[in-house]
């Protein structure tokens, strides 16, 4: 049996309520069919009736762009991993900056995660979702994101291409 060795970084006891949702649905959702159903619960709880599918849409898309058009294999952690890795913190990143509107930065993150023809569609579908958060009192704060000349080397679960 393999093992990994933990990634370091932040531990997800240090986010804010909106990074914590960002962070396990998007984990749960890249994880399979089997957890996409909690996240539709969790959504329908969090979200009025009318967000909560357009929310899980945004999800979806945004995990979609990345997955269509990663750069190379994303690293996330599993769904109850306590620790953030670098390309998490970047998803993070990227949906905060789009909270905060600014779009050019939005735009650097989505290139370090997705080749070119991602980046629209990463960023769109960050935006829906984003926006939905901000209705519903989830602020995503503004943090620095990893440099890629920093990253940490995969060692965990990696978006299937």
């Amino acid at each position: 049996m393999a093992t990994t060795k933990p990634i370091p970084g932040p531990a997800v006891d240090t986010l804010t309520q909106g990074e914590r949702l960002l962070l396990w649905s998007f984990r749960a959702w890249v994880s399979g069919a089997g957890h996409r159903p909690m996240v539709m619960r969790e959504f329908g709880r969090t979200f009025p009736a009318d967000d909560a599918g357009p929310a899980i849409r945004a999800l979806d898309r945004s995990v979609a762009a990345i997955a269509g058009h990663a750069r190379r294999a994303i690293v996330h952690h599993p769904v109850c991993g306590q620790q953030v890795t670098p390309d998490e913190r970047v998803v993070l990143a990227l949906f905060a900056a789009v909270q905060a509107e600014r779009v050019e930065l939005a735009v650097r993150l989505a290139r370090w995660l997705v080749r070119p023809a991602g980046v629209t569609p990463l960023v769109a579908a960050a935006a829906a979702l984003a926006f939905a958060m901000i209705e519903n009192d989830l602020d995503l704060p503004e943090r620095p994101a990893p440099r890629p000349e920093r990253a940490v080397s995969p060692a965990a679960v990696a978006l299937p291409s």
